[in-house]
């Protein structure tokens, strides 16, 4: 009896340590977190999503809109994260206090302002509020300001 206690000891203590490892534990159980923006009235690129996870961050440009712009190539651009960088995500994630908030904020690409989403993805579910383009949102603003300097770091140079 005592040998199989210490082998369920055993066996609790490497799931422990390996879930620290990963920085699940540590950053509340996020394991995603995805930011969009779109542009209703728009020729060009108008829609990005930035879905950052703990190894990598990727960003996908999708045009849409009418003439030469409605057929320019979907683009896919990766950039690794350190394990610093995610655990500032993680913990700014975990931090956000966006569950209480409803759905739609404000009134997202009415006028053409354009649309802005946030996605926190955790042990606790999916939970994702859209707004207006730009606009400050109290409950994550930290976090929302980390993604946005993302997706301009990952943005590429237009010619």
């Amino acid at each position: 009896m005592l040998h199989i206690l210490r082998v369920g000891i055993a066996v609790v203590a490497a799931l422990s340590l390996a879930a620290c490892e990963s920085g699940v534990t540590q950053a509340g159980g996020v394991t995603k977190v995805a930011s969009t923006t779109s542009f209703g009235m728009c020729a060009g690129y108008c829609k990005t999503t930035l879905e950052i996870s703990e190894k990598e961050a990727v960003l996908t440009r999708e045009a849409w809109g009418r003439g030469a712009g409605a057929n320019l190539p979907l683009q896919r651009l990766t950039a690794p994260l350190t394990p610093q960088e995610w655990q500032d995500f993680a913990a700014d994630a975990a931090a956000s206090r966006i569950d209480g908030l409803p759905e739609t904020i404000g009134c997202p690409d009415c006028a053409d302002g354009g649309a802005e989403s946030l996605t926190i993805v955790s042990a606790k579910g999916t939970k994702t509020i859209t707004f207006d383009h730009g606009a400050a949102i109290a409950e994550a603003q930290k976090l929302i300001e980390r993604v946005r300097a993302l997706r301009t770091r990952m943005m590429p140079k237009e010619p």
